[in-house]
C-alpha cells in the first residue's frame, strides 16, 4: 500500500514575495529620496563672485579651438557648456566650472572632438573689481570697473574691509551700471578697499523681505487653516461615523469633491461664489490674506474630515454605549470617552491639514492672487522666482518648504507616539 509521506509537502519560500514588496516599495522611497537629494545637490552653497559682462562671442566652432582675449592678472569665471571640453589658460586646463587668474593675454576654448561645428555654449566673465568707495549718510556707494549686473533688492557679502560695520551681508538699495549702494551701521568709518561676493541662494532667500513675509504668512495661514479644519472635521467625522441617516451618501460625495477636483477649479469656484456675496464681504476676502486661508481650508479640511472619520470608526461604539448606560449623556460621553481616545487621530488630522495647506498653490493663485507683501505664501514665492528666471531662488524656497514639512511631521509623530503609548 502506497501513500504520500506527511513530510513530502514543502512550503514555498517567502523570499520572492518579500523581495517583490521590497522592490516595489523601495523604488518609490528611492524616487522621493532622489528628488530631495537632487534639490540639495543642485544648489551651490558657497559664495559666488560678482561678475562682469560676457566675454565669449556667440557663434560656432569653425576651426577647432577658439582663442579669447583676456586681461592679464585678472580673475575670470568659466562655466563649461554642453559643447565644450574645457578651457586652457596658460599651463592649466579647466574642465569644470570655476574661477582662474589669467596669466597671459589670451585663453583657449576647447570644443568637444565631435562638436567642431556646434554652437559656443560656454561662458567666460570677468570678476568685478572695486574701483572706488564713497560713504555718505551711512550709505556706501561702491564703483566697479565693469558692469556688475546686480539688481536692487539683491544681497551682497562684503569682506576684507579694515573697519567694523562693513563685513557681512548687505541689501542693495540702489544700482546703476557700474555702481551699487547699500546701508551700513551708523558711525561706520570709511575704508579704502573691500571685496564683494554674492551669498548662496539660501542666504538670499532668508534675507529677502518678500520671502520672509511669505514664510510668516504661510506659518500663520497654515495654523489658522489647521484650527478651522479640526473645528469642522471633528463634528463631521463623528456624525458620519456614528449615525445612519437619509442623504448620507450624498454628503459623503460632497466631502470628496475638494479632494478630486483640480486645485485651480477649487480656486475658480471660490472666486465665482464671492461674486454673489455682499460687496463688503467680497472686498474684505478676495485677493486679500483671508482668501489665502479660505483657499487652503477648502482643500485641507477634506483630508482632515477623512482622517477623523477613520479615527472614530476605529473606536468601538461599545465604550460610548456603556457610558450612556452609566448616566452620561451623549455630550459627556463624547468629551470624556471618545475624544481622549481620538487624540492620536486628531494630531494626525491636524498634521495632514497643516502640511496640505503649506503646499497649496492653485486655489491661492486664482482666489488670492500672487501679490508681493500681501498674499504671497511659500508656493507662490517659488512660482514667482521661477517666473523671474531665478531657478536657484525657487529651489531655495522649495528647500525651506521641505524643511518646514519635515520638522512638523517629526514633531507630530514624536508627540503622537508619546500620547498613544502613555
Amino acid at each position: 500500500m502506497s501513500g504520500t509521506s506527511p513530510n513530502s509537502h514543502r512550503i514555498a519560500s517567502d523570499k520572492p514575495f518579500l523581495l517583490g514588496l521590497a522592490v516595489l516599495g523601495g523604488s518609490y522611497l528611492l524616487i522621493i529620496a532622489a528628488m530631495v537629494l537632487a534639490d540639495l545637490v543642485y544648489l551651490n552653497y558657497g559664495d559666488r563672485p560678482v561678475l562682469g559682462p560676457e566675454r565669449l562671442q556667440q557663434g560656432r566652432y569653425t576651426g577647432g579651438e577658439t582663442t579669447v582675449a583676456v586681461e592679464p592678472g585678472r580673475r575670470y569665471f568659466f562655466r563649461r557648456g554642453e559643447n565644450e571640453a574645457g578651457l586652457r589658460a596658460g599651463n592649466q586646463t579647466l574642465t569644470r566650472d570655476g574661477s582662474f587668474r589669467a596669466d597671459g593675454g589670451t585663453v583657449t576654448l576647447l570644443p568637444r572632438a565631435q562638436e567642431q561645428a556646434a554652437p559656443i555654449t560656454a561662458s567666460l566673465r570677468p570678476e568685478a573689481r572695486v574701483r572706488g568707495i564713497v560713504l555718505s549718510n551711512d550709505v556706501a556707494t561702491v564703483t566697479t570697473d565693469v558692469v556688475h549686473g546686480q539688481l536692487w533688492g539683491e544681497f551682497l557679502r562684503v569682506s576684507g574691509a579694515d573697519a567694523p560695520g562693513w563685513n557681512g551681508v548687505h541689501e542693495i538699495t540702489h544700482t546703476t551700471t557700474n555702481q551699487l549702494s547699500f546701508a551700513v551701521a551708523a558711525g561706520t568709518a570709511a575704508v579704502g578697499s573691500l571685496s564683494l561676493s554674492r551669498p548662496n541662494p539660501l542666504v538670499q532667500a532668508l534675507r529677502s523681505r518678500d520671502i520672509r513675509f511669505s514664510i510668516k504668512l504661510s506659518l500663520v495661514s497654515c495654523t489658522l487653516t489647521t484650527l478651522l479644519s479640526l473645528w469642522v472635521a471633528v463634528p463631521i467625522g463623528y456624525v458620519m461615523s456614528r449615525f445612519e441617516f437619509r442623504g448620507k451618501p450624498v454628503i459623503d460625495t460632497l466631502l470628496d469633491i475638494p479632494i478630486v477636483l483640480p486645485p485651480l477649479v477649487v480656486g475658480l469656484s471660490l472666486l465665482i461664489l464671492f461674486r454673489y456675496m455682499p460687496e463688503w464681504l467680497s472686498d474684505a476676502v478676495v485677493y486679500k490674506w483671508p482668501a489665502v486661508v479660505l483657499a487652503q481650508f477648502m482643500v485641507a479640511c477634506a483630508f482632515a474630515v477623512r482622517t477623523m472619520r477613520v479615527t472614530f470608526d476605529q473606536i468601538p461604539q461599545r465604550f460610548e454605549q456603556v457610558a450612556l448606560t452609566l448616566g452620561c449623556n451623549r455630550r459627556q460621553a463624547f468629551w470624556r470617552i471618545i475624544m481622549p481616545q481620538a487624540k492620536g487621530g486628531l494630531l494626525a488630522a491636524g498634521t495632514l491639514a497643516w502640511a496640505r495647506a503649506l503646499g497649496e498653490f492653485g486655489p491661492i493663485l486664482v482666489f488670492a492672487g500672487a501679490t508681493r507683501q500681501k498674499t504671497e505664501v511659500l508656493p507662490t514665492s517659488a512660482f514667482l522666482e521661477l517666473q523671474a528666471g531665478r531657478t536657484e531662488g525657487m529651489l531655495a524656497v522649495s528647500l525651506i518648504m521641505i524643511a518646514a514639512a519635515v520638522v512638523v511631521f517629526l514633531i507630530a509623530r514624536t508627540l503622537g507616539m508619546k500620547r498613544i503609548f502613555a
